[in-house]
């Protein structure tokens, strides 16, 4: 079975990510499954070892290293190597001060060569939708020379979710506003599940 890892750019608490995170991780599954094969499922995963905390090993940079059992960090060995298995990745991020949180370029930059190759969608949100934050990431992963998918989604939290203290519930029904997106969640991971197959 492939995996897909959904990223997200914060888990800051309380926050929107992990809310629509749990929205998405089945409109995802669904996606990536229709029309496919019964015999080569993709499941999707937004449960990742997550090397927290700053690189703090000077001893080597990351594309120094091809191969991720020799990250000297464990935290950083288990993340390299869930990664290295991952068929593609959905990176979900908010968009702060006109970017891309700073925990998830630091959690990027833990590795080199694990992202290489690898298919990935962008999934912004923010009270813009967060679009700013994705044209940076693409510069980004591209440094990474990772196969960014054309098709972004760009979330549009209302002013109650954006600045106000109403946050996507992380059970329950989710608000009906997000579900305006899930055609466009549906097209990226179908995009997303091409990008992997040519990959094989």
């Amino acid at each position: 079975m492939s995996k897909v890892a959904l990223l997200l750019g914060s888990l800051r608490r309380p926050g929107n990510g992990i809310g629509i995170a749990s929205w998405l991780t089945p409109v995802l599954r669904e996606g990536l499954n229709r029309d496919s094969p019964a015999s080569s499922p993709v499941d999707v995963d937004h449960h990742l070892p997550l090397p927290l905390g700053p690189i703090v090993d000077g001893s080597h940079v990351p594309s120094d290293i091809r191969d991720p059992q020799q990250h000297p960090n464990p935290a950083v060995r288990e993340f390299a190597t869930y990664v290295s298995a991952a068929s593609g990745f959905v990176i979900l991020s908010p968009e702060y001060n006109g970017s891309y949180p700073g925990e998830l370029k630091n959690t990027l930059d833990h590795l080199y060569w694990e992202w290489r190759k690898k298919p990935v969608v962008i999934i912004t949100y923010g009270g813009g939708g967060g679009t700013r934050c994705a044209g940076l990431l693409r510069q980004l992963l591209g440094q990474f020379k990772m196969r960014i998918a054309e098709k972004n989604v760009a979330i549009k939290l209302p002013r109650s979710h954006s600045g106000g203290s109403e946050k996507v519930p992380t059970d329950g029904r989710p608000p009906e506003w997000l579900e305006e997106y899930r055609l466009e969640v549906l097209e990226a991971a179908q995009e997303l599940r091409r990008l992997i197959a040519e990959k094989s």
